[in-house]
């Protein structure tokens, strides 16, 4: 039977051979997950042996991560906010940079003239990591996540049970800002936020493997300039904001003037640009002003 040091080298090995990134660390993750044991096991007992069912087990997983398959994907969880989320490849992988999304709208919210309670729309929620981090941080608010997908809206009711939100959160199936109408919430809502898709089809063969052939294609790309959800979400959107209401939103590397471009002479005007630890915008604050 192996040890826990001959399992990580061997399975750092197969996976540097298939080029994957830092594989001794993902070869630790995908033994503790095989194992059932905390990263401290790994370290401090590397001379425990391994059988020879868990050992074949733990192979699988490296092969599943060798071939292309994300790390998430195969353990089912992605840390997000300080909470720990269910991910399968119905939902796109909650990513650090959504986070400044996130903080951009607590703000907001602890902000807000005149209303104790807001009522915050998630669009395309996914794993619902926004709406749940919302919730989970802002006790008084009230929270809609709308997804096109029905498998999505399934891990995101799971994601809230699992953090005790599930209550004060409504799920709703539907398209954009559809789900909204179906419900009556025309000027009602105090905060749009989304992270939606918006890479470009163009450029689909640049993004690394593990995205592009794993993850949802329609939580990813959004036209050929990656702009297509802005443009069907950015008219719509005074309609169901009151009267000084925002829209926050996640987006690409060199969007922000084209999607400033879309709200010049409209009832929306831009606030701020939130920027990444690399100094790219990526949270957009945007305000309805008629």
């Amino acid at each position: 039977m192996p040890t826990i040091a001959q399992a990580i080298a061997e399975g750092s090995a197969r996976l540097e051979a298939s080029h994957v990134d830092e594989a001794r660390r993902t070869a630790g993750v995908l033994l503790c997950h095989a194992l059932g044991i905390d990263r401290t096991h790994l370290l401090t007992r590397s001379e425990e042996q391994i059988i020879d069912l868990n050992y074949e087990s733990y192979l699988r997983l490296v092969e599943r991560r060798a071939a292309g398959e994300p790390v998430q994907y195969i353990t089912g969880h992605q840390e997000f906010f300080g909470l720990d989320f269910n991910v399968t490849n119905e939902v796109l992988i909650p990513r650090p940079e959504t986070e400044f999304l996130v903080e951009r709208v607590i703000a907001l919210a602890i902000e807000f003239p005149g209303e104790p309670n807001p009522l915050i729309a998630d669009i395309g929620t996914g794993s619902g990591c926004i709406a749940i981090s919302l919730a989970t941080r802002l006790p008084h608010a009230r929270l809609i996540a709308t997804d096109i997908s029905s498998g999505a809206l399934e891990v995101a009711r799971a994601n809230a049970g699992r953090h005790g939100v599930q209550d004060r959160i409504q799920f709703i199936e539907g398209d954009a800002l559809e789900p909204l109408s179906r419900i009556g919430l025309e000027g009602a809502v105090d905060v749009l936020a989304s992270n939606p898709p918006y890479v470009e089809e163009a450029t689909s063969t640049l993004v690394q493997r593990e995205v592009r052939e794993w993850e949802p294609h329609n939580a990813l790309f959004s036209g050929a300039d990656g702009l297509d959800f802005y443009r069907r979400l950015l008219p719509d959107a005074p309609r169901y904001l009151k009267p000084g209401g925002f829209v926050v939103l996640e987006i690409g590397y060199s969007q922000l003037d084209s999607i400033a471009a879309m709200i010049a002479g409209s009832a929306l005007e831009l606030v701020d640009a939130t920027p990444d630890l690399q100094g790219i915008p990526r949270a957009i604050c945007i305000r309805r002003v008629v």
